[in-house]
């Protein structure tokens, strides 16, 4: 079930604020002010720096964790709080939790970015599930040649 204006952001932990906001500002900007929704992750990295940087914008987002909103760090508890919506998918503890997660925030997205380093994982699963759903896909490589963070 797509929800219509809908954009997913994935992406690699191991990011700079610095560097995924030079990056949003290139690639998120054109998709500002537009009545969009953002779902996003709560992991640190992208996930963390994209809720920032779109708050700051006055962007609707919607986090969407794998287990309850009360199993998540005490540090994104405040940013929760800053959220419009927090879909908790209540998931059983398993390692593949937070690929049901990003595939569950692909079905309900028009669009999906993601920001990755190269690297296999779940950002790169997440894009070729993308693919597959046929959703506009944007890979973002993060750093330098692919591989370099």
């Amino acid at each position: 079930m797509t929800v219509k204006g809908t954009i997913t952001i994935a992406g690699s932990r191991d990011v700079e604020r610095e560097t995924a906001r030079s990056l949003f500002e290139q690639h998120l900007s054109p998709a500002l002010s537009q009545g969009r929704r953002w779902l996003l992750a709560t992991g640190r990295g992208i996930d963390h720096w994209a809720m920032e940087w779109l708050l700051e914008h006055g962007e609707r987002c919607w986090g969407v964790v794998a287990y309850t909103r009360l199993r998540q760090p005490r540090w994104v508890q405040p940013w929760l709080d800053e959220l419009d919506r927090v879909i908790e998918l209540d998931l059983p503890k398993r390692k593949t939790a937070s690929m049901i997660r990003n595939r569950h925030m692909v079905d309900l997205s028009d669009v999906v970015y993601g920001f990755w380093i190269g690297r296999g994982g779940d950002v790169t699963r997440t894009l070729k599930y993308a693919i597959r759903q046929r959703r506009e896909t944007h890979a973002i490589p993060i750093g330098g040649p692919v591989g370099e963070a």
